[in-house]
């Protein structure tokens, strides 16, 4: 096995996302102590106070600059975004680490293998990053029909690629490729990946969406440049079919082995997100349905 060497983690966000990034912080402490687990925090809208908060912690937080300059009227303000942007320069900011893990706020660690396959993912030099498709993906593709056997393809990649100017040719490579989940990856300091995103990052926001450009950006360096890439199982990244086991008092995969969860990542959660107390519908091992929280504290071990 390849030598794994230094790491650290690293979310961002607003001051809206502030509760988000301390239950992140929580679970990790809650698995690794702070010298054996770093933690590094992408301002991207925080308040003064919560800045000082998380150095008091011992975290690294970074206010980095716009590393691609968006026109206001594009902007509207969308201070957030700033983390998706620097996303792709993390070297930049948390120099020093052999390897940099970037996790969304909107997620929280469960199981600490997944942190190690993403670092593993890492050492062998390719791009550790969980793909959208398979099992847990009510569909691969989504498509518009026309007339007949006749259909227009609607996957995110190619909306967001032809909105974004890419050329016919390379829209067309990128239809049918899963999206990269840009929630949880992993990449050694020194990849060359590094440089391709940030090409790919100018080009499309150009013309294309600031929110999802870190996604189209990835996929140009993956897809298109063919720069290699570790495609992790989805349990490292996991965005639903939501099922828990209660006896073990954990969430797990939707269908067998029903394995723990390592990352859980709220994706499209909006008003749980922006509201502890909302609930949704989670199903137990027997099919039975509660109605439950996905944020962490919900499933923080008790003291004791």
């Amino acid at each position: 096995m390849a030598p794994l060497g230094s790491f650290i983690i690293v979310t961002g966000g607003d001051s809206r996302y502030c509760p988000l990034i301390r239950e992140l912080v929580a679970s990790l402490r809650a698995l690794k102590p702070a010298a054996d687990c770093p933690i590094g925090v992408i301002d991207a809208g925080l308040t003064d106070e919560q800045k000082q908060e998380f150095t008091g912690q011992g975290l690294t937080v970074v206010t980095p600059p716009w590393p691609v300059e968006i026109p206001a009227h594009r902007l509207r303000n969308r201070i957030h975004l700033k983390a998706n942007l620097a996303k792709l320069h993390l070297p930049t900011y948390f120099p020093g680490y052999d390897t940099v893990i970037w996790i969304d706020a909107d997620a929280w660690v469960q199981d600490w293998e997944a942190v190690e396959l993403l670092r593993r993912g890492a050492a062998l030099n390719r791009f550790a990053i969980v793909a959208q498709f398979g099992r847990f993906s009510e569909t691969e593709l989504r498509l518009d029909w026309l007339l007949g056997r006749f259909a227009r393809v609607r996957s995110i990649l190619f909306k967001n690629a032809t909105r974004a100017g890419l050329s016919t040719s390379e829209s067309r490579a990128l239809a049918t490729r899963p999206t990269l989940n840009a929630g949880a990856y992993a990449l050694k300091s020194d990849a060359p990946h590094w440089a391709a995103f940030q090409r790919w990052q100018v080009r499309v926001l150009k013309k294309g969406r600031l929110f999802t450009s870190d996604q189209l950006a990835m996929a140009g360096a993956i897809y298109l440049d063919g720069l290699p890439v570790e495609l992790l199982p989805e349990w490292c990244n996991y965005i639903g079919p939501w099922r828990f086991d209660p006896d073990r008092r954990e969430l797990v995969e939707y269908y067998l082995p029903n394995r723990r969860l390592g990352i859980v990542h709220m994706a499209g959660e909006d008003a749980m997100r922006a509201d502890p107390t909302v609930l949704r519908p989670v199903l137990d091992m027997a099919d039975q349905p509660h109605h439950l929280s996905l944020r962490y504290p919900a499933w923080a071990a008790e003291p004791g």
